[in-house]
C-alpha cells in the first residue's frame, strides 16, 4: 500500500507552471524509516533502508500528482542528465534497435499471443512486438507520446492515462512488459496486483529496473545516472524486487543483467557525461557533430526480471 497518504509537508516543488506538493514518506517495502542517506539533493533525499535495502527518495511527489511530469517536457527535457529525455522521439531508430532486442528476449518465451505494454511510451517496444505477429495493447499517461506512437506506428489500441482507469479484460493477455517504469510507481505492489489479474494463468511478466547494488552504481556512488529524484523514487536489487513480486502474487523464472543495455546516441552520451565530469562533458562536445550515430552500452546496473504468476 503506498505510503504517500502521510501528512504533506509544507514544501512544494515548483514545475513548469504547476507547484506540485510534497510528501515524507518512509520505506515502501517494511515501513521502516532507519536507513543511510546515500544523497542530498534538497528538497530530495535518497535513502537506503537499513532494514530491507530499498532505495527511495524522500520527499516526493505524491501519487495524486505523479503524472503530471510525464507529460511532454519530460521527453523533451532542457536538463535530460537530472530529468527525463532530451528527445525521445527523436532518437527513434536507437530506441527501435533496443526494444527489438526485448522483443527478442520475449519471443524466447512465447511465438505468439497477446501483449500489454504499462508505460508504453512512444510505441517503439509495441511496434517491435507487433512485427514479430503479437497481438499488442498499451498503456501511458503522456498524451505526447501516446499520439506519437499513433500516428508513427498505428498502434490505436494505446489507452492514454492510468492503468487502472484502462479498459482491459482480466486474464486476458499472454504477456505484460514493463520497461524503466516500475521505479517511477508510488504505489508498485498495486500496480502489480493490477497486472496479475489481467493475466492468463500461464501468461509472463516483463519488467526492467536499474539495480542499486550493481557494480557500477556502487562505483558511481551519489554521481550514479539513475539517481534522478523527481522520477525514480524507488530503487530496487535482485533481493528486494524478489520480495516485492512475490507480495504480488509473482515467482521469479529469470533476472539477468545481460541484456539491460541500450542504443544511445552520441549526443545522448555527452549530456550524460555532465553527470560525471563538466571537463569531460565539454571536451566531449565537438563528438556531437558526427550526427546521431547510435551505439550498444550496458554497464550492467540494469537488471531484466522474467516472473509468473504463482501455480
Amino acid at each position: 500500500m503506498s505510503n504517500d497518504t502521510q501528512a504533506l509537508t509544507t514544501a512544494s516543488l515548483a514545475f513548469g507552471e504547476e507547484e506540485l506538493p510534497l510528501a515524507h514518506v518512509d520505506c515502501y517495502l517494511c515501513g521502516s524509516s532507519d536507513g543511510a542517506v546515500l544523497l542530498e539533493d534538497p528538497p530530495f533525499t535518497v535513502k537506503k533502508c537499513s532494514s530491507c535495502g530499498l532505495g527511495y527518495v524522500t520527499p516526493r511527489i505524491p501519487e495524486s500528482h505523479l503524472h503530471l511530469i510525464y507529460q511532454t517536457e519530460y521527453f523533451k527535457s532542457q536538463s535530460a542528465s537530472d530529468f527525463g529525455y532530451s528527445d525521445y522521439t527523436q532518437d527513434k531508430l536507437g530506441y527501435l534497435r533496443t526494444f527489438g532486442k526485448k522483443a527478442r528476449i520475449v519471443q524466447q518465451y512465447l511465438q505468439r499471443g497477446r501483449v500489454l505494454e504499462v508505460g508504453s511510451a512512444a510505441g517503439f517496444f509495441l511496434h517491435s512486438m507487433q512485427e514479430l505477429g503479437f497481438e499488442v495493447e498499451g498503456v501511458e499517461v503522456s498524451e505526447y507520446v501516446s499520439d506519437f506512437a499513433r500516428s508513427e506506428f498505428g498502434l490505436t489500441n494505446i489507452f492514454t492515462g492510468l492503468l487502472k482507469d484502462a479498459p482491459l479484460i482480466q486474464q486476458s493477455f499472454d504477456a505484460v512488459a514493463m520497461w524503466d517504469v516500475i521505479e517511477h510507481l508510488s504505489d508498485p505492489l498495486e500496480e502489480l496486483k493490477r497486472i496479475h489479474g489481467l493475466m492468463k494463468p500461464d501468461g509472463y511478466l516483463f519488467l526492467q529496473t536499474q539495480d542499486i547494488e550493481a557494480f557500477f552504481a556502487r562505483l558511481l556512488g551519489r554521481k550514479w545516472q539513475h539517481f534522478k529524484q523527481l522520477e525514480h523514487i524507488h530503487h530496487f536489487s535482485p533481493a528486494t524486487i524478489r520480495v516485492l513480486l512475490d507480495r504480488a502474487g509473482f515467482e521469479i523464472v529469470d533476472i539477468t543483467h545481460r541484456a539491460g543495455g541500450k542504443y544511445i546516441s552520441i549526443d545522448f552520451f555527452v549530456e550524460r557525461m555532465k553527470r560525471y565530469s563538466i571537463l569531460l562533458h565539454h571536451l566531449l562536445r565537438p563528438a556531437k557533430l558526427i550526427g546521431r550515430v547510435f551505439f550498444y552500452l550496458n554497464p550492467r546496473d540494469e537488471m531484466i526480471v522474467v516472473a509468473r504468476p504463482k501455480g
